[in-house]
């Protein structure tokens, strides 16, 4: 996969601003999600549908299935997959309530991504998948939805996939399913985690102006972090039983859909092997020059 590269990024960059200036990107297709105001909703609706479909797009990487994500990426499998079991639930979870960075920080970073991609041209209602045009900007949107709310981490992470989707591919603004990089191949996927991971000086200069001064120079390591942890959070998460355990009664219900994909206790519980009971040769302790 070739690198990208500076001039790449700039000139992806310039492509999106021509398409949207042109007026060639259609319309989202009429079988997209449901959008929140249709459904009786609200914009926080919206924008929460949007990094949910964001991480179901980043899990399909890992663990594909039979979903349409995994359809979009070009990879299906007939066995279930993350989608089926929660997996983009369980990480926007993992970066709203667990991952430590507060509101001082990701309302900056979601505004500044916001920004950034208004100035590229990007109108909100085809971006967040609102039912009616606004006539604000990303941001004034967003700044307007959390207001008098912390701003949930999974947003300015769906925020920073996507803005990195439409430079790896201009024309995904529109289309099926309920955002930009959920509608990439998956080819297309992993160089928008290159740029990220990467990354390209053009992304760090977005993320660095939006940060607080004392934190500035600091957005490499943001990126790669917000790189990382997706994959890996949703290989442990997605493959764990943790989802299925009640710790109240301490069964696993109903059967974890990993369990199945590894042949795991595939003829009931598994009491264990002789040799791992008890000490090593029944040994109690180890001599100091042993």
């Amino acid at each position: 996969m070739d690198p990208v590269s500076r001039r790449t990024f700039l000139s992806r960059a310039s492509m999106f601003g021509a398409l949207v200036s042109a007026g060639t990107l259609l319309p989202l297709a009429p079988w997209s999600l449901p959008r929140a105001s249709a459904q009786g909703g609200t914009l926080m609706d919206s924008v929460e549908a949007f990094s949910l479909d964001t991480m179901r797009g980043i899990c399909v990487m890992v663990m594909p299935g039979p979903d349409p994500w995994s359809r979009q990426q070009g990879t299906p499998r007939t066995d279930p997959g993350p989608v089926e079991v929660g997996g983009g639930e369980f990480m926007k979870d993992l970066f709203d309530n667990y991952l430590a960075m507060g509101d001082q920080l990701a309302r900056p970073l979601a505004l500044g991504l916001g920004e950034a991609l208004s100035d590229l041209g990007v109108r909100a209602e085809p971006f967040l998948g609102l039912e009616e045009e606004e006539g604000r900007r990303i941001d004034e949107i967003l700044g307007y939805v959390y207001s008098d709310r912390v701003l949930p981490l999974s947003l300015p992470v769906a925020l920073l996939f996507n803005f990195g989707a439409l430079l790896a591919a201009p024309t995904s603004i529109a289309g099926p399913l309920g955002s930009p990089f959920s509608r990439l191949s998956l080819t297309d996927k992993f160089r928008v985690l290159e740029a990220i991971e990467g990354p390209v000086p053009e992304l760090l200069s977005v993320i660095d102006r939006s940060l607080p001064v004392p934190l500035r120079a600091s957005a490499s390591g943001f990126l790669r972090f917000a790189g990382g942890i997706l994959l890996q959070g949703t290989a442990f998460g997605v493959y764990s039983e943790m989802n299925a355990y009640d710790p109240a009664t301490g069964v696993v219900e109903p059967r974890p859909v990993s369990w199945d994909l590894t042949h795991y206790r595939p003829d009931g519980l598994v009491d264990g092997h002789d040799e791992f009971i008890g000490y090593f040769q029944d040994r109690t302790e180890v001599p100091a020059d042993a």
